[in-house]
């Protein structure tokens, strides 16, 4: 490779396993040693390429030659400022770019996002929610830009949904913590009977189908800014998910997570 990095991930592949061009290639913007190896491990186990790069200049000349699908860039780098990074990164349009960073003020997640970072997430991040925020800016940059749904941004303080256009819904109660459930879930589905427990502070009786209206109406809310319809799915006899958990990004900071009853 040119620049001479290291790329570590799948070799020779076996009978079955997906194609070189299918395997998504991701470059690591982090310049402390471990947290880079520790992210290019849980990479390497879900089956994707990477390189690491330890300043923006590095970065720049890495994502030239290794041509990532997406790029992981932390905030607090030696030589340039994470943002202007992100910005230049996002310029080019060729590349998803998440922010992976210790930072998670508001101000900073706003800027991160309004730069153009298509995710945005706090360390420690666990690996499987790190590798599917990964797959789903992947999935969104193969997709047409016409069919490329919009952001989501949910809005703590006055419990609302807002698009980047500035619509925005408000959310009851209810509807907000079942949208909190079904996004920690990270894809998951999640049972009628927990959405019940969590949303509406009861148990599910036989017959009642107030958790189905409530994630109707949750969802109809999401649609009419913006998102797919299939922004949250049925998952039959188990309940309901959330399609593409990284469509929605909080706007400003998230509440203290439920205590699990």
């Amino acid at each position: 490779m040119a620049g001479g990095e290291k790329v570590v991930g799948p070799g020779l592949q076996r009978a079955g396993a997906k194609k070189p061009a299918d395997i998504v290639r991701v470059l690591i913007v982090e310049d402390v040693p471990t947290i880079a190896a520790s992210l290019q491990a849980t990479l390497v186990q879900a089956g994707m390429e990477s390189v690491i790069a330890v300043n923006g200049t590095e970065a720049l000349e890495r994502k030239s030659s290794f041509k990532p699908d997406v790029v992981l860039v932390d905030l607090e780098l030696p030589d340039v400022s994470g943002l202007s990074l992100v910005s230049q990164l996002a310029a080019s349009g060729d590349c998803g770019v998440i922010v992976v960073t210790a930072n998670g003020a508001e101000a900073t997640r706003v800027a991160g996002l309004e730069t153009g970072a298509d995710d945005y997430v706090v360390k420690p991040v666990p690996g499987r929610e790190l590798t599917a925020r990964i797959m789903a800016v992947h999935r969104r940059m193969n997709r047409p830009p016409a069919s490329r749904p919009q952001r989501i941004f949910i809005d703590y303080a006055h419990r609302a949904l807002v698009n980047g256009d500035g619509r925005r819904t408000t959310l009851t109660e209810a509807e907000l913590a079942a949208l909190d459930t079904l996004l920690d879930a990270i894809g998951a589905s999640v049972s009628r009977e927990w959405l019940s427990r969590v949303a509406l502070k009861r148990p599910l009786h036989a017959d009642d189908r107030s958790v189905d209206q409530l994630v109707m109406k949750l969802r109809r809310k999401a649609t009419s800014i913006g998102a797919p319809d299939r922004v949250i799915l049925s998952a039959r006899r188990q309940g309901y998910m959330i399609s593409d958990p990284t469509l929605f990004r909080p706007l400003n900071p998230e509440p203290p997570k439920r205590v699990e009853a």
